[in-house]
């Protein structure tokens, strides 16, 4: 795990520059640092060891005469790849999974990604071709950003580099800053919220003709291309769970110690007890460790449920309580590592874990990200069953399934409303394709604005945004992996790095991925319980408390408590921010809203944080609203 940066100029490099854009990454490979120059193209590297801790690791990794390669991430199969290439006449001198992937690259060319089970971003300067090949895993869990500036094609893996190379201030993207500040969303297309500077998809190739330094992208990969399965649910579970095993098992490979991210909730707990499992049957002593956020208000506390995984591994846990009292210590530093606002106070609890994970020791965390995604965890997930039942005419099912809805899962949901699901879900009859956030459709398609208070002129510009077919469950699965999981694995990549930490992540390997989504959506929202076919599956393996729990909380956080109880606090912090955000909100509307809200902050309202970051998001980097 590390960082990278690339640039290509006809005018030649500027090394002292460039030195400093490697430089300012450090976070993200403190073991290491390399650069490479040649006349028109440079290549730099911080290391983060996790594989082959020797000098053998260093980068810029030169293959051969003639390919220089600079790579972030683990391609988590390396050994049974390099025995394939070794039947194929390869020869290797290091025990690096960098060294294959370059040997993989010049027997596959571009193909190379195909055979790669990992994450990744990557530049390999191609002397032959004269070229610069890049890539991005098939879902984006490495980041990669790229711009044309000055000149000069700049590549790196924070957008914080580009500004020690380009010499004018950063200036805001406008739609995707009010696509954050209404909607939450920092990641919905390749667009960021800087100008000119955007974020190379997950299943995307990047080739940069040295010659002319223009690029074109190729994609590779496409989970739509994925059929739905006739396989019977029985049969499904057995898939499921030895595809998840097998996940889990690649992702323990590594030449550092190695801990887990555990909430309590099902994901991480799935996580934790089949590694154990692995482990414990492989005979290995491995001292295992977990780290959990906890809070003192049991709303928002899983000890619980954390309690009964830890009785049945024995791993030894770390429990941490994030107050309310640091936030604003380390909120503009997160803000740094984000290179953006944070998307909720949530932020704050995982930024805690991995600062605990590396005062333990711990280089490497797994933890349960992209299972929501996958297995309909969340709560929008029964909106999209609900409006497909209902335009299809099953009424009878629907009522079911409305019924067992508010049994099992509504109780733990009171910040929902249960009449706006059931408004939203019946409006979406009507309407097949909403053209509103449908993502947020427990209040947006009602009509209710997350954002009242936007000068009404900068709204009437703003770009349609992604669209959520509600009646068309297979369809809203897809949108929701495609647009919702980029930005938790933003925030999971820069608030892990921030404290040299490999984050993993088992439920993105791609052999389980497209298992889980060529199942039907039944197979995951099954009698109306979510990710069904994980709960079965798992039977044996996940404590029963655990495996049938209904409520969701993950890393949650208290944020609505912290401003209700800090009124005064929080008032000065969002007329600050407001005052700098003046071009795109009403800061006399702002303070008025907030006053009305005096005490009343409910959970999941993240307005008033979103507008407090977006404003110390401005200052941090000195972005230009104009």
């Amino acid at each position: 795990m590390c960082g990278f940066a690339g640039c290509v100029s006809k005018k030649g490099i500027n090394r002292e520059k460039f030195e400093k854009m490697v430089d300012i990454i450090e976070h993200r490979g403190p073991d290491d640092r390399g650069t490479y120059y040649d006349a028109e193209v440079a290549l730099g590297h911080r290391r983060l060891a996790i594989i082959d801790l020797s000098e053998d690791g260093h980068q810029p990794f030169f293959y051969r005469q003639d390919y220089v390669v600079v790579f972030n991430g683990e391609i988590y199969n390396y050994l049974e790849l390099r025995q394939s290439l070794i039947k194929k006449g390869f020869e290797f001198q290091t025990q690096t999974d960098t060294e294959v992937l370059a040997a993989a690259y010049v027997c596959w060319g571009q193909k190379c990604v195909h055979h790669f089970n990992g994450m990744w971003s990557f530049l390999i300067y191609d002397k032959r071709k004269n070229i610069i090949f890049g890539s991005r895993d098939r879902f984006g869990v490495k980041p990669f950003y790229y711009t044309h500036q000055e000149g000069m094609f700049l590549a790196a893996s924070e957008i914080k580099q580009f500004f020690e190379m380009i010499g004018r201030q950063p200036v805001v993207n406008k739609e995707a800053l009010l696509q954050y500040l209404i909607r939450g969303n920092l990641d919905y297309s390749q667009d960021t919220l800087f100008a000119d500077v955007y974020e190379l998809l997950g299943g995307y190739n990047i080739i940069i003709d040295i010659a002319t330094s223009k690029h074109r992208l190729v994609k590779y990969y496409d989970l739509v291309d994925i059929k739905e399965t006739d396989e019977d649910y029985v049969s499904a579970c057995r898939s499921f769970r030895q595809r998840f095993a097998e996940s889990v098992k690649l992702r323990l490979r590594a030449d550092v110690p190695l801990g887990y991210s555990l909430s309590g909730g099902l994901d991480s707990s799935a996580i934790v007890c089949m590694a154990d499992k692995i482990i414990k049957s492989s005979g290995s002593q491995t001292e295992q460790h977990t780290i959990s956020s906890c809070f003192e208000d049991k709303r928002y506390d899983e000890r619980e449920y954390i309690d009964e995984v830890i009785k049945q591994t024995n791993v030894t846990v770390h429990k941490i309580f994030p107050q309310e009292t640091d936030l604003f210590t380390d909120l503009d530093r997160l803000i740094w590592c984000l290179d953006a606002p944070a998307p909720s106070a949530s932020s704050f609890a995982a930024w805690n874990v991995y600062r605990a994970a590396r005062d333990n020791g711990l280089t490497v965390l797994i933890n349960g990200q992209g299972a929501d995604e996958q297995l309909a965890g969340y709560t929008h997930f029964y909106m999209a069953k609900f409006s497909e039942l209902l335009v299809k005419g099953k009424f009878r099912t629907f009522a079911r399934e409305w019924k067992i809805y508010k049994e099992k899962r509504a109780v733990t949901e009171k910040h929902i409303s249960m009449s706006e699901i059931f408004k939203s879900s019946f409006v979406s009859m009507f309407i097949p394709d909403r053209k509103r956030y449908l993502i947020k459709a427990v209040y947006c398609l009602t009509g209710k604005s997350k954002l009242p208070f936007a000068r009404r002129d900068i709204l009437k510009a703003l770009k349609k945004e992604p669209v959520y077919p509600m009646r068309d469950t297979r369809g809203f699965l897809t949108a929701y992996i495609k647009n919702e999981l980029r930005m938790q694995l933003h925030e999971e990549d820069r608030e892990s790095m921030a404290f040299s930490v490999e984050a993993r992540i088992p439920f993105l390997d791609y052999r389980l991925v497209e298992c889980i989504y060529a199942m039907p959506f039944d197979y995951k929202l099954r009698n109306g319980v979510t990710k069904a076919v994980l709960r079965d599956s798992l039977k044996g393996i996940l404590p029963d408390k655990v495996r049938t729990r209904y409520s969701k909380l993950g890393f949650a956080t208290p944020g609505d408590q912290w401003i209700n109880n800090n009124y005064e606090k929080y008032r000065d912090e969002l007329y600050s921010a407001a005052m700098e955000l003046s071009d795109l909100v009403d800061v006399d509307r702002v303070m008025k809203w907030f006053e009305s809200q005096k005490g009343q902050i409910k959970r999941g309202d993240n307005t008033a944080w979103r507008i407090i970051c977006a404003g110390r998001w401005k200052k941090v980097f000195n972005v230009s609203l104009e």
